[in-house]
């Protein structure tokens, strides 16, 4: 079957979108030297499963070429992120999920996270409602790393998760979101709607999903909250930011980059 692949190629040029058969898409960008970035939108085939093992989606996923993956999220890189290995080698550095990436960053602006490596969430409480592969558990992975302690919640199950650490849960769902200085909303469904009232008071609340997942239609004025309602642009730029990085460490000619070239992409 047909799926969508959208292909990043030369900074200087446009993006152009190809719709390829699957595995035969993947191939031929990972070897096509002017393109120097892959991001694939899920699913895709869905839980279809893979002659290989798995699904076919994590086929697609782990297969993307790790000088190309501008999600961030095949296996190289989802390794590095859950051991906390923040570089590649002693000049590249990891690349990270954008989606999480942004949610960092609007923390960031929140000063909920100082920017500090390995303990710029130190002594918050994060609750992450979704523990997708793709956004929640690098999400709570990433924060975690940071010195979060992070509920992980699922429709089924609650896991807290420490530098390292992952360990099933007692708390009720409402009682780890009260606890929490931070709530991140990603159920991807219309249905789901967390009332005000279940939050700490000064929360933060990002909502990552593309359905408002937060109910404040009875919100009192003495509810003490920030609401973040969108991500978007911010996961657009932060994806501008991996691709960035990934040419900078992986296309850019040797000569060049030694020259004046040098610290001219961030």
């Amino acid at each position: 079957s047909d799926v969508c692949l959208p292909i990043c190629l030369t900074i200087a040029g446009p993006v152009r979108w190809l719709t390829l058969a699957g595995e035969a898409a993947l191939k031929e960008a990972n070897e096509d030297d002017g393109v120097h970035g892959i991001l694939i939108y899920y699913p895709v085939f869905g839980a279809e499963p893979s002659f290989y093992g798995g699904s076919m989606d994590d086929q697609l996923r782990d297969n993307i070429e790790p000088t190309k993956d501008v999600e961030g999220l095949c296996k190289k890189y989802r390794d590095n992120l859950y051991r906390n290995v923040r570089r590649v080698d002693k000049w590249r550095r990891s690349v990270v999920p954008c989606t999480p990436l942004a949610v960092v960053k609007c923390l960031e602006h929140c000063d909920q996270h100082t920017g500090a490596k390995d303990e710029g969430m130190a002594g918050k409480v994060v609750a992450v409602v979704n523990r997708s592969e793709v956004v929640g558990r690098p999400l709570a992975a990433m924060l975690a790393n940071d010195g979060a302690t992070v509920y992980s919640i699922d429709i089924d199950s609650i896991y807290v998760m420490r530098k390292g650490e992952m360990a099933p849960c007692k708390l009720s769902p409402e009682e780890a979101i009260k606890a929490s200085d931070v709530v991140v909303l990603g159920v991807p469904s219309p249905k789901y709607k967390l009332k005000v009232a279940t939050l700490k008071k000064g929360a933060v609340v990002v909502n990552v999903s593309g359905f408002k997942n937060l109910d404040d239609s009875n919100a009192q004025d003495d509810d003490a909250y920030t609401y973040i309602p969108l991500v978007g642009r911010v996961t657009v730029a932060c994806l501008e930011r991996n691709l960035l990085t990934l040419y900078k460490q992986y296309h850019v000619p040797k000569l060049l980059y030694r020259g004046s070239f040098r610290g001219k992409i961030a």
